[in-house]
């Protein structure tokens, strides 16, 4: 599994479903943090996005990528071995390349959980101003990470499979915590930017007649209708309940829990991150709220936003964001059939 926090919470959210299996984690950087809560973890060196100036850092991220690849078959060896001694009923990744490649050694069937598959094995219309975006990224999702037998794509905008005898589409898969909490109709807004480079947003949003609570930016003082909040899963989610917008980059896990809220969202997804400008694009036209530019942004966008809250709450009533228990019953169901 990949090594950021969506990736990782997601996973989680998985095995807390099929409880009564037993999980072994591979993966880096927070994916350690799941020793804590009693998972079995194997560290091994992850493929990384890096990202400054609310843009895709290119040449960290491609560092990072040629230091790991370096290492290519050394860590499938040591992967393959893993999974010999675990001897898995199933083997699934989630937007990691290795897990196939290891799994394909010993001759044993991989499943692709994940969202970042939307961009290469759905059919949609390609904005024309982001086609250059897509051809890299889309580059690297299919010869990176697309060595996987079958693919379950959880998505909040559900797209038709290319092939759908390879590939599903199925509703979120979200961290459990989201079902401790009810919804509920505040005056406050949510802002989660989980790239610290959105400075130019602030005094924005202190331009605006409302309170917002903010996470992301570290721990500060708080600045006339701006409240600054530490990390917390359950404050976090409490805050998102009961809000009456989220402000958020273009991350699908952080869209997808502010939906199941009832929440309009107006996005600003990180420059050159074309998954997060997909995001932001089809959060625009199911009607679910706006997307915008984090670092041209001005006063109108949030007013033009604000007008319409109620035609977006409208149009995110009566869809399902709450995927869980029916992609743990496929992956069960797979699991019977011997990855079929």
């Amino acid at each position: 599994m990949g090594d950021a926090r969506g990736h990782m919470s997601r996973s989680l959210a998985v095995a807390q479903t099929l409880a009564h299996h037993e999980f072994l984690f591979v993966g880096g950087g927070v994916v350690r943090e799941l020793k804590q809560l009693g998972y079995l973890v194997e560290d091994l060196p992850m493929a990384s996005t890096f990202f400054r100036d609310n843009r895709v850092d290119f040449p960290s991220t491609i560092a990072n990528a040629v230091r790991v690849l370096a290492g290519r078959s050394s860590t499938i060896a040591r992967l393959a071995a893993i999974i010999r001694s675990f001897d898995p009923d199933l083997i699934v990744t989630d937007y990691e390349l290795f897990t196939p490649l290891a799994a394909h050694k010993l001759g044993r069937q991989c499943i692709s959980l994940d969202h970042q598959h939307v961009l290469t094995h759905c059919v949609y219309d390609v904005p024309p101003q982001e086609k250059l975006n897509r051809f890299l990224t889309c580059f690297s999702v299919r010869h990176l990470y697309s060595a996987a037998d079958r693919f379950l794509i959880i998505s909040f905008f559900p797209l038709p499979p290319a092939d759908p005898s390879r590939t599903e589409v199925w509703p979120p898969v979200l961290r459990r915590a989201v079902k401790d909490h009810q919804a509920s109709q505040g005056d406050h807004a949510l802002v989660y930017l989980s790239v610290n480079t959105f400075e130019t947003l602030l005094p924005v949003l202190q331009s605006i007649d409302r309170k917002f609570l903010v996470y992301g930016f570290g721990d500060r003082p708080a600045a006339s209708n701006l409240t600054f909040k530490p990390p917390s899963v359950d404050g976090f989610l409490e805050d998102m309940a009961s809000a009456r917008y989220v402000v958020t980059t273009g991350g699908h896990s952080t869209i997808s829990e502010a939906l199941y809220f009832g929440k309009p969202v107006l996005c600003y997804p990180i420059e050159s991150a074309y998954e997060q400008f997909l995001n932001a694009h089809f959060l625009s036209k199911w009607g679910f709220g706006e997307h915008a530019s984090g670092i041209r942004t001005t006063r109108s966008v949030l007013e033009h936003f604000e007008v319409r809250l109620g035609e977006y709450a409208s149009r995110i009533q009566g869809h399902d964001f709450f995927g869980n228990h029916r992609v743990a019953g496929r992956l069960e169901e797979i699991m019977g059939r011997g990855g079929k």
